[in-house]
């Protein structure tokens, strides 16, 4: 074994230069396998090791309703743990520079935070930093928020109709919420300083959370809890549940991107196959030479798979590493936004499976080419006679099904989502079953059309033809490589352009300038007022927003659909969450969300109903189970109202962030609406002008410009695109080195035939002109296959997950897959013309 070990090894140092593709394709591959992995396992563990702080204590009980809690359940849960209150409140922020901006009021008592530290700057006690002093109230701010606006201590904000001065910036709160930069910045506050500055109106958005620290096993505590009060509307979620959630949807993430870089290990795996088939070719003379002196294939075979382990076990290490360190780079990134912590401890794992997948993946594709090229007798070496087809020996073959197997079961392992990896796997078996169909019909076609009688061709054309269906044609690589690569080049495509559309062109022409909130009746005729002061061409559209709980669904009580449904399951879960929460229900007319409809129809304007018609909005209706002629009943300002279910509608997406559940006809609610909602039209640079009126005159009206909502949405944007190009970029550069390799490994015996047919007396230009001909059909084919498979992914994706319209831009995908398939191939053919411009003479002497 040391003999062979050695002479693996001085081969490698002789030869081993040609085989940098085969080390290069492994090493995209595993650092994007590598850093995915290891990215979820740092952010994954650090989030779910801090899920009670990140929840703020074992349980949290929220009420969405505008009253605390009674004494009675205040009584029952501090005899069972450690209560703190937090109440929140989104309202605006005015800044010395005279910005406004979207903020979270917290008031929290002196037992926050039951887990975690709050760290302060200056490091003040809270109830020190934000009590009155001097007759003006304190505050302390996020620091995000400080930097993004220039705010620091001893700054004064206007909060509601009070001035504040800003004492402390929070630089680390343990249960940050993970959207806060989105949904509002905290800002912690006095609960008086909230009564004085009169932000709590009828119909204000006020939310009561009591977080509970318990030494009892928080299941049991939340069904004492249920059962102590049921149907009351108050919601319960543990720290686990909160792990379940954020496990699912960093899950849902960490599979995708593992995906990715699965199938770009795949991709590079062809380049591996290809690489080691010329590597081969190289050495069939070698292989012919130590054969004749006695050498069994064994031994040989073992030499070579020495090398494939020594090359592979290198390129699979350095690309783990690679991985691991932008896995650092990234969660150090997150760990500056989140409060969370990573640890060294979550990095061997994805490590180690990524450098078993680079080994499984460096076999699984070395052993057929190495097997074929021990599988032909030493005279054929020595005549070079090796290029012909070859099947794969058996043994070898069940040697390549065990590793690919092996490959199969780390892939459903190492995704943390099984659907996804099932699903990637049959995606990868349709693709390889669609390409040998694809390429059986190209070769049927141009064998048939070669033959075809009375068909005026030119030799350069049959040519291209003979090389399309003949048994050594290096057609089977090229179509897997680029077909694989194009394949997620047009899905990236795709999604970015239908991001960037939506975002750039639609939002902006149907977006308003303001969106405005917690608008109460008696306000409305002022606010209306404010904005035609400040524009005199603005048009507003104001909406009533009623609050309703479901209190039954076809004549069922949410407590028996609640028990119907299994215990513990997801459909439980759901049930909870949608029949617990106050529904937000509006008015058909101005539509000032912009709601469509999916399913049904709206009613006639001024139809006689003895049973009013309801819009319900798709996501509700799908997790409560509601169809078109099901009956739902609310809890409305202290009476019940029944409605039929007549449509189901969704919201465009990115609009105004309403999100209306419910739509009746208008005037259903009478007097009952305790505030409105609506959007502002006005030139944007008019808009900062209209907050400040809004402010003057209705301090807790809360008032956004959708030009900093699209400002963050295209930040969110151009991150998610980047990392779409640069996945596109390195499945690209993949498949190029893949391409490489497939035309390395048969431009011997393409330039030896060229030669052959040129000393026959056919022009070299002929033959070249072939060569062009035939990788422009391959590029032709490639791309058309790329595009229908791609579409089929992305288009459903696009239009039912992210509901997106994409059906018309087919068109960008086939564009983009045949600039960069055409451009590919024509650089091959390129490369193999300047091969052939050695004189035949002596291309002849040294292949023959």
């Amino acid at each position: 074994m040391r003999f062979l070990l050695s002479l693996a090894w001085r081969d490698l140092r002789a030869s081993g230069r040609s085989l940098w593709i085969f080390c290069a394709c492994l090493v995209l591959g595993v650092t994007l396998v590598s850093a995915s992995g290891s990215m979820y396992r740092l952010v994954g563990d650090g989030l779910l090791a801090d899920t009670r702080q990140l929840l703020g204590g074992d349980l949290q009980v929220s009420s969405s309703r505008p009253e605390p809690l009674p004494d009675e359940a205040l009584q029952w849960m501090s005899a069972r743990g450690k209560v703190s209150q937090l109440i929140e409140l989104r309202t605006m922020l005015g800044t010395p520079n005279d910005d406004f901006v979207l903020v979270e009021l917290q008031s929290v008592d002196d037992f926050y935070p039951l887990y975690g530290s709050l760290q302060l700057d200056p490091a003040k006690p809270l109830s020190e930093l934000i009590s009155q002093q001097n007759d003006r109230w304190g505050v302390a701010i996020d620091h995000s928020l400080a930097v993004r606006y220039d705010l620091k201590a001893g700054d004064v904000v206007s909060i509601g109709s009070l001035q504040m001065e800003v004492r402390a910036l929070i630089m680390k709160q343990p249960d940050r919420n993970l959207t806060a930069d989105w949904r509002g910045s905290p800002v912690l506050i006095s609960p008086q300083a909230i009564r004085d500055a009169q932000l709590i109106r009828p119909g204000s958005r006020v939310e009561y959370d009591y977080r509970v620290a318990t030494e009892q096993p928080t299941a049991d505590w939340k069904t004492e809890f249920y059962q102590q009060f049921p149907d009351r509307g108050w919601e319960v979620r543990t720290f686990e549940d909160r792990s379940q959630r954020i496990s699912e949807r960093i899950g849902q993430i960490a599979s995708g991107l593992l995906i990715i870089g699965f199938s770009t290990l795949f991709i590079g795996g062809l380049g591996v196959f290809s690489s080691i088939q010329s590597y081969l070719q190289s050495k069939l003379k070698t292989i012919a030479t130590l054969r004749s002196l006695g050498l069994r294939n064994g031994r040989i075979a073992t030499v070579y798979l020495l090398q494939v382990g020594i090359m592979g076990g290198a390129a699979s290490l350095l690309g783990g590493f690679l991985g691991m360190a932008l896995a650092l780079l990234g969660s150090t990134a997150v760990a500056a936004e989140l409060p969370i912590s990573t640890t060294f401890a979550a990095l061997p794992a994805p490590f180690i499976s990524a450098v078993i997948f680079g080994l499984l993946t460096a076999f699984c594709f070395a052993l057929p080419a190495i097997g074929t090229a021990l599988s032909v007798s030493p005279a054929s070496l020595f005549r070079d006679a090796a290029n012909s087809a070859l099947s794969v020996p058996r043994n070898w073959a069940i040697a390549t099904a065990v590793c690919a197997v092996g490959i199969i079961a780390l892939v459903l392992i190492s995704v943390p989502s099984l659907v996804f990896g099932a699903g990637f796997i049959l995606v990868v078996a349709l693709m390889l079953g669609l390409l040998e169909i694809t390429l059986r019909f190209i070769r049927r076609g141009a064998k048939r059309l070669e033959n075809t009688e009375g068909l005026r061709t030119g030799i350069a054309f049959r040519l291209a033809l003979a090389n399309l269906h003949r048994p050594a044609a290096p057609l089977r690589s090229s179509l897997l490589s680029l077909g694989s690569a194009l394949t997620l080049l047009v899905i990236c495509t795709l999604v970015v352009v239908s991001l960037q559309r939506t975002i750039q062109a639609t939002i902006p022409q149907e977006a308003p300038a303001l969106v405005l909130y917690d608008i109460s009746p008696d306000q409305v005729k002022d606010v209306e007022n404010a904005l035609t002061t400040t524009s005199p061409q603005a048009r507003a559209e104001l909406a009533p927003l009623v609050q309703g709980r479901i209190v039954a669904v076809n004549g069922e009580t949410v407590a028996d659909l609640i028990a119907d449904a299994e215990p513990g399951s997801e459909r439980e879960d759901d049930l909870r969450d949608s029949l617990n929460d106050d529904h937000k229900l509006s008015y058909r007319g101005g539509n000032v969300d912009g709601i469509e409809l999916v399913e049904g129809s709206w009613w006639n304007d001024g139809e006689d109903q003895s049973i009013p018609g309801m819009s319900l909005e798709d996501r509700e209706a799908r997790r409560i189970g509601i169809n078109i002629g099901d009956r739902i009943s609310y809890a409305v300002a202290g009476s019940t109202m029944e409605f039929m279910i007549t449509a189901i509608h969704r919201q465009k997406g990115v609009q105004t962030r309403f999100w209306f559940e419910g739509i009746v006809a208008d005037g259903v609610f009478g007097d009952t609406p305790e505030r409105y909602v609506g959007a502002a039209w006005m030139d944007d640079d008019l808009a900062l002008k209209a907050q400040r009126s809004i402010a003057d005159v209705a301090a807790n009206v809360v008032t956004v410009r959708t030009a900093r909502i699209l400002a963050s949405a295209r930040d969110l944007l151009g991150q998610a695109t980047s990392g779409l190009l640069v996945v596109a970029v390195i499945s690209f550069l993949a498949s190029l080195l893949v391409l490489f390799s497939v035309i390395a490994a048969s431009r011997v015996r393409q330039v030896y035939e060229a030669s052959v047919l040129n000393a026959l007396g056919v022009r070299l230009s002929e033959v070249r002109k072939s060569l062009y001909l035939e990788f422009l059909l391959i590029a032709l084919v490639t791309a058309l296959f790329a595009v229908l498979l791609g579409s089929a992914i992305a288009i459903p994706l696009l239009e039912w997950r992210m509901k997106l319209p994409s059906t018309d831009l087919v068109w960008v995908g086939l564009l983009t897959a045949l600039v960069v398939s055409v451009s590919t191939l024509v650089v091959g053919a390129q490369y193999l013309h300047r091969r052939m411009s050695v004189k035949p003479a002596l291309l002849l002497r040294n292949l023959g």
